[in-house]
């Protein structure tokens, strides 16, 4: 199957600081590789967060860079995950750890049992590993029949949760991932709950962004193999996440919820939802909703260029949180990601902040929303962030070329556009608000950083 490649509004980055950049990330994903190896460890659920990260980080570095020491990468954790697999009663191969599932949705935490999730993301970028090896000479007589190896694996993996009854149709000809109320008993490796796993009213959907999750990986099977069955998976289930995005009339989308019932089974039985709907106050899971939503138009499925349009703009006006002001939660986050040339609003003025409200400015927010009353309005000038506390320089907008400091810890509420990075090749301003705030030698750049330095490498040999 081949993507298409819409056209891209992306500007080359400056010269050197990309070479900064793959210096910086180059160190912290070797130091990963070799030091951390969470995929010598980790089980459950905690393969997705902990392990899937390098494993996108390896194959973007060897996307970005053509080196072949990432492939080497990928090779020595993909094989470290493999070996650690237990087999299960229904002779299928799985990780299963305590709370796999993710959930305390039908006291799912307290199974030991495998995450579907888990496996979406730590070998998506292995079958897009092989299929660059399958391409390449050089990687194909070293690593040929592995990569092949690799995609048996994981289709396999694909076939277990299939059979498992994975996933479940949402009545309007969608699809959506679900998890499941069984595990495995540790001392004896016997089924809990499995023959029941699918009867009515067990097992919950899975909140959007791990949807969104998984279906990438079927987009990463179809890439790799050509099998329709996976592109049909990821579209029905791209239908459902489309359907729950509701457009506004100022050209921009609602913030949709986190999660909401995929069907019957998401309900308890006096008819409320097992799991809280509304819109999650961390703006990371929608980060990954993006890049699932990306990904599908990508691939001409379901989402259009006016949609992609109506999400920069909803980038652009939305503030993270649930609603601003009177959130019904907050979310707190690490001030480090606050960065000079920002325009910010703090309240209090003086002292430790409580609250923060800061963006990159753009064509369709120029400042941000105030912070409070009596709020300290500006520019950031320098920021520094030492071992929980900080201290942020701003040059007021009341007083021109003068300075105040404010500081910060760990309980300071920061709102940020949303300005999701999945939209990055698409819009300048939300490229310009990424190279201002990414870390390339953080671990939450693992992944991003050389997705974006990938994109760069395609913008050059243009």
């Amino acid at each position: 199957m081949k993507k298409l490649n819409p056209a891209m509004t992306l500007a080359r980055m400056d010269a050197a600081k990309q070479k900064s950049w793959l210096a910086l990330w180059d160190k912290e994903i070797t130091t990963e590789a070799r030091e951390r190896r969470t995929c010598d460890t980790m089980m459950g659920e905690d393969i997705a967060w902990r392990v899937a990260p390098a494993m996108d980080g390896f194959y973007y570095g060897y996307m970005a860079t053509r080196d072949a020491k990432y492939v080497d990468m990928l090779v020595d954790w993909t094989d470290s995950v493999i070996k650690r697999a237990i087999k299960e009663p229904d002779g299928c191969l799985g990780w299963p750890g305590k709370d796999g599932t993710g959930t305390w949705v039908d006291h799912m935490e307290d199974y030991n049992t495998d995450s579907m999730l888990s496996e979406a993301m730590a070998f998506r970028p292995v079958v897009l590993m092989a299929g660059e090896i399958a391409k390449n000479p050089a990687l194909k007589k070293k690593y040929g029949v592995k990569g092949q190896s690799y995609i048996q694996f994981v289709e396999q993996l694909y076939r277990k949760w299939v059979a498992r009854g994975g996933w479940r149709e949402t009545g309007d000809g969608g699809l959506i991932s679900v998890v499941l109320p069984y595990g495995l008993d540790p001392a004896n490796r016997q089924w809990i709950d499995f023959d029941t796993r699918n009867d009515p009213g067990h097992g919950a959907s899975h909140p959007d962004n791990k949807c969104n999750e998984i279906a990438r990986w079927m987009l990463a099977m179809w890439d790799v193999t050509g099998k329709p069955e996976y592109k049909d998976r990821a579209e029905r289930w791209f239908k459902v996440m489309k359907s729950r995005m509701k457009p506004k009339p100022d050209g921009t989308y609602e913030i949709w919820n986190y999660n909401q019932p995929g069907g019957p089974w998401d309900y308890k039985p006096d008819g409320t939802p097992k799991h809280w709907v509304g819109v999650h106050p961390n703006g990371g899971y929608y980060q990954l909703d993006t890049q699932g939503i990306v990904a599908a138009y990508e691939h001409g499925l379901v989402f259009t260029k006016a949609e992609i349009d109506r999400l920069i703009a909803t980038a652009k006006t939305s503030w993270t949180g649930s609603e601003w002001p009177g959130q019904s939660k907050q979310y707190y986050f690490n001030p480090s990601i606050l960065r000079a040339g920002m325009r910010i609003s703090v309240c209090p003025a003086g002292g430790t902040a409580t609250n923060i409200c800061a963006c990159v400015p753009n064509s369709l927010t120029s400042r941000p929303i105030s912070a409070g009353d009596g709020a300290l309005n500006g520019t950031i000038l320098s920021r520094t962030w030492n071992e929980g506390t900080g201290n942020i320089v701003i040059e007021p907008d009341s007083a021109p070329g003068t300075q105040v400091t404010v500081g910060t810890d760990a309980n300071t509420t920061i709102w940020l556009l949303r300005m999701w990075s999945a939209l990055v090749p698409y819009d300048l301003e939300i490229q310009k608000s990424y190279e201002a705030g990414e870390k390339p030698d953080a671990r939450s750049g693992l992944r991003s950083v050389p997705h974006y330095l990938m994109l760069q490498a395609k913008l050059r040999d243009r």
